[in-house]
């Protein structure tokens, strides 16, 4: 039976200098596995949180394709064999239709673009406010534990 899945790519940017070489590259990778390639997408180069392979950058590629579920055990090996892709990530995405595929993968990268799904940058100063004093400041009707006297705390016993 044939599903849906997505493939985040990295490839080293030395090898795919080029965008078309990545694609040559994950057109081979989806022959092979007899998966039809659905959308492809260039996201962007990246410095990455460590080293791969001795690589302190990659380039990720965003793919949409449809392929048999035992295939892509078959698909990932080919991924490890390959010299230009450094690693991969396979998932399944039943939930989404082709035309919505074609969108995502044509999105540019997010981050890159300033559009990030994270949190919006912080405007407000860290710092407390006459505001926020009033608020951090405990009112006179609480009552705070107090720290613990050395006679309440045990001594430790060899």
């Amino acid at each position: 039976m044939t599903r849906y899945y997505e493939g985040m790519f990295l490839f080293d940017p030395a090898v795919a200098a080029s965008w078309e070489n990545a694609q040559q590259e994950l057109s081979r990778i989806m022959d092979r596995a007899g998966a039809r390639m659905i959308a492809s997408g260039k996201w962007d180069e990246r410095r990455l949180a460590y080293e791969i392979s001795g690589r302190k950058r990659g380039l990720y590629a965003l793919t949409y394709f449809e392929a048999e579920a035992t295939k892509i055990g078959d698909m990932e090996r080919d991924v490890r064999l390959s010299e230009s892709i450094l690693r991969c990530l396979v998932i399944r995405v039943d939930h989404l239709t082709e035309d919505e595929m074609k969108d995502l993968a044509a999105r540019p990268n997010h981050a890159s673009a300033g559009e990030g799904d994270g949190p919006p940058p912080r405007t407000e100063s860290r710092r407390p406010t006459k505001e926020t004093e009033a608020v951090l400041e405990p009112s006179a009707d609480v009552e705070l534990d107090e720290a613990p006297d050395e006679a309440d705390v045990p001594e430790d016993s060899e």
